[in-house]
């Protein structure tokens, strides 16, 4: 798997796929690239980039602290070394966070937005559970823990309220890790963003639920 320095470390990525636009991908905690590989076959048309977060996967794992800012400087960072000027960004659970950073920090680099099971908040009971799951992973996975750390504060509802590419928010109504409540708050903050609940589907639609590939194919027509 190849790799480039971006923001001062390490990343694995690959590419697939052909197209006038890239898309990049960005998985959820404790995952990696390969999250994608089932998916990516059903979306034609495009260059797929998909890499490993900063502490997962193949990519390197400094030591913390991480935050979805220091994420999304890493996304940046990896199109500006691969030579993508703009991409449509793609983020699943964490990674969708980390998509929200991208383009609130770097909207130059966005032609559209796609969120999966996603949030732009953390409320205080989810943020207990995060910093515990950080706490026991201490000991024996330093970066994962300071992942933890990392999605266990947030809050971009205001920021995410100046976002003005095309954005599509697809999520499950019965997902326990990233309730549809927090995607019907993405799409209020974001203006014109497209929303699609699917019921009795958790936290991965992609996979769970046929018509949420075709919904993302439909989407994606405006940039083929």
């Amino acid at each position: 798997m190849p790799s480039v320095q971006a923001n001062g470390i390490e990343h694995c990525y690959e590419f697939t796929g052909e197209g006038p636009n890239t898309i990049v991908w960005i998985h959820g905690i404790g995952s990696n690239h390969d999250t994608w590989n089932d998916v990516l076959p059903g979306v034609p048309g495009f260059r797929h980039l998909a890499y490993c977060v900063r502490g997962m996967g193949d990519s390197a794992k400094p030591a913390g602290p991480y935050d979805l800012e220091l994420w999304a400087a890493d996304c940046a960072a990896l199109l500006d070394a691969l030579g993508v000027d703009q991409a449509i960004v793609a983020g699943h659970s964490m990674g969708g966070a980390i998509a929200q950073r991208v383009a609130i920090d770097y909207p130059h680099k966005l032609k559209g937005l796609f969120l999966l099971a996603t949030s732009s908040r953390v409320g205080a009971a989810a943020e207990a559970s995060w910093m515990k799951r950080a706490d026991e992973l201490e000991a024996t996975s330093p970066p994962m823990a300071a992942a933890n750390r990392a999605v266990a504060r947030y809050n971009m509802d205001e920021e995410i309220k100046g976002i003005q590419v095309p954005t599509l928010i697809v999520v499950g109504d019965k997902d326990p890790t990233t309730p549809a409540g927090g995607s019907v708050i993405i799409s209020r903050c974001i203006e014109d963003a497209e929303l699609e609940i699917y019921p009795g589907i958790g936290h991965m639609p992609l996979r769970e639920e046929p018509k949420s590939v075709q919904r993302l194919n439909a989407w994606l027509d405006a940039f083929r």
